[in-house]
């Protein structure tokens, strides 16, 4: 298995640099060869991912956070929308949702055991704003959150981080008139946020749509209305804990494959953690696009 491993250094507030020293040091011990790319930049691991499926690596592994990820698939996926190499993961992120739901160990040796002892899965993807994305998705609120945190160093656990960030926002941020459309059916109204969920959880175990399933070729929505300050404050635990989807303010859509989502000003579009644009948006699942390394049963 010819392997080439792109590395954030930066993830995580730095953590993403320490996780490869662990990692290369485990290799060297392995006897095995390693070879590495670094960042630089943002979408810099778009470009070392299609360079390395281009050279003809088999598995290009990301060591960083889910952002990372997301930047690698976009370089793993051709123009004709097949992936034309294998995911392996190091979780060396803020939040590390998406090898947290493939269940990853947290462990970059451990993780390295996984990419190594190799068991292929296809996944979905969603693609918003003509960008492949692996996890969640979304307008409003917490697009807002990933904004504000996105300008500022990440030293923090992931729940801390995130919290702190929604503090932040609570002051500066409303409910917003969007427009949704999916499945022939048109929702209009004042909205907290939306959530488009290919996986159960962002944000360092936010779990917006506790039952999204990553291989169903089906989107999970979470349609948040108009809440206010405290209402959103009162709403957070339970989120972690997936219970709030019975909030009579929540709306929970599944089985959707496409979503327009427009509103009636301009608000950012975030997935994976990351800042893809502004509205209106239309994202789509992707069925099985996607090869991933997964640990054995």
């Amino acid at each position: 298995m010819k392997l080439l491993f792109i590395v954030n250094p930066t993830a995580g507030g730095g953590r993403g640099l320490r996780t490869w020293r662990v990692v290369e040091q485990a290799l060297a011990v392995r006897g095995l060869p390693a070879d590495v790319r670094f960042t630089e930049r943002r979408d810099s691991a778009t470009e070392l991912a299609a360079q390395g499926r281009h050279n003809g690596y088999e598995t290009i592994v990301g060591v960083g956070g889910d952002g990372t990820l997301q930047e690698i698939v976009n370089g793993l996926i051709d123009a004709e929308g097949r992936c034309q190499a294998t995911l392996g993961i190091i979780p060396g992120g803020t939040g590390n949702d998406f090898s947290k739901m493939l269940a990853y160990p947290q462990n970059p040796v451990r993780a390295l055991d996984v990419v190594l002892d190799s068991v292929v899965r296809q996944l979905d993807l969603g693609r918003a704003s003509g960008r492949f994305f692996i996890n969640i998705a979304g307008v409003g609120f917490d697009a807002e959150v990933v904004r504000f945190l996105n300008q500022r160093p990440k030293r923090l656990p992931a729940a801390v981080t995130y919290v702190s960030g929604v503090l932040r926002m609570l002051f500066r941020f409303s409910p917003r008139l969007l427009t949704l459309e999916f499945g022939g059916e048109t929702l209009r109204q004042k909205c907290l946020l939306v959530s488009v969920a290919n996986g159960p959880s962002h944000g360092g175990g936010l779990r917006m749509c506790p039952e999204a399933k990553p291989d169903d070729g089906l989107f999970d929505l979470c349609v948040a209305g108009d809440f206010g300050r405290l209402e959103t404050v009162r709403m957070l635990p339970l989120v972690f804990k997936g219970r709030h989807t019975t909030h009579p303010k929540v709306k929970m859509y599944r089985g959707v494959k496409k979503v327009r989502i427009s509103s009636d000003m301009p608000l950012y579009v975030h997935a994976d953690g990351e800042i893809l644009g502004q509205t209106p948006t239309e994202m789509e699942i992707v069925p099985g696009a996607l090869r991933v390394i997964v640990p054995r049963q």
